[in-house]
């Protein structure tokens, strides 16, 4: 495959992977140390109201282009 043919999924995957990537970096406190457990449940909490917007966000996304799509 040449590649991807539209660049805009580019910002997707570079979005992405900033996100995985410094959600990540949350976790690196807690991985190994059982001692820390306490602090790996602070980070998710923290992490979870933006993870439910960003999928809400997705849906109502979703949602408005096929609305779109079956109205042309």
């Amino acid at each position: 495959m040449a590649g991807n043919p539209d660049p805009r999924f580019n910002a997707f995957y570079l979005l992405t992977g900033i996100t995985f990537a410094s959600f990540a970096s949350g976790f690196s406190v807690c991985l190994f140390n059982l001692d820390t457990v306490d602090a790996c449940m602070a980070v998710t909490q923290s992490w979870l109201g933006v993870f439910k917007a960003m999928g809400d966000h997705i849906i109502a996304w979703a949602i408005a282009v096929g609305h779109a799509a079956f109205h042309r």
